[in-house]
């Protein structure tokens, strides 16, 4: 992947200085979708993500290898399953909204994802800041800066029949030098949430 400059979407702390290498397992839990990030090379947990309990809408909470909540990702409850918000801690305030990621419709082709992400400060939505492009069902998506071919992150599922059916899914994501690594595993959740409803 190329160079980009270090970008803190979420935190800074989570901007490594050399390329991450993530593994992402989840599970079925009674509250949902959990998800264990650990670090690819040497299995130490990083980010850990559970699913919310008697929420209205699919919610789920990411915090760091000490339970403390660093993002909390819900569904948008106007439009199923095609638009996600994305708040710092365990808020759902407006004033504590990062980015939103946006399907542009229910039904996408198999072989073909697109996904927009704003950031809070793009009210308008007209240009995303970050793009998914890729096949989910075939296993790779790319994430990119805006409209450009500028890769910052690949995220790469693994899943056979049988994982699939138990809502075992595992993905390896990879992410450049100086990028928030909590900000691409909280595109990975959206993009699992949003394929498996």
């Amino acid at each position: 992947m190329d160079a980009v400059p270090a970008l803190a979407v979420v935190d800074a702390r989570f901007c490594a200085g050399d390329e991450a290498a993530l593994a992402v397992a989840k599970t079925l839990s009674m509250s949902g979708n959990d998800f264990t990030v650990t670090d690819a090379a040497t299995g130490a947990l990083l980010l850990r993500v559970d699913g919310v309990l008697f929420s209205l809408r699919r919610r789920c909470l990411l915090a760091d290898a000490h339970r403390r909540p660093v993002l909390t990702v819900q569904e948008s409850a106007l439009v199923m399953n095609t638009r996600w918000k994305v708040f710092r801690g365990d808020s759902t305030s407006r004033r504590d909204l990062l980015f939103t990621v946006v399907k542009p419709s229910v039904i996408q082709l198999r072989w073909s994802t697109k996904v927009s992400v704003f950031l809070a400060s793009n009210d308008a939505e007209q240009s995303p800041d970050f793009r998914i492009t890729g096949s989910y069902h075939d296993g790779a998506c790319s994430v990119s800066l805006g409209e450009s071919d500028t890769l910052i992150a690949r995220i790469d599922r693994r899943s056979t029949v049988v994982s699939a059916l138990l809502g075992k899914n595992a993905y390896s994501v990879t992410v450049n030098p100086g990028i928030d690594y909590a900000f691409i595993v909280a595109l990975a959740v959206v993009l699992d949430e949003m394929h498996y409803q």
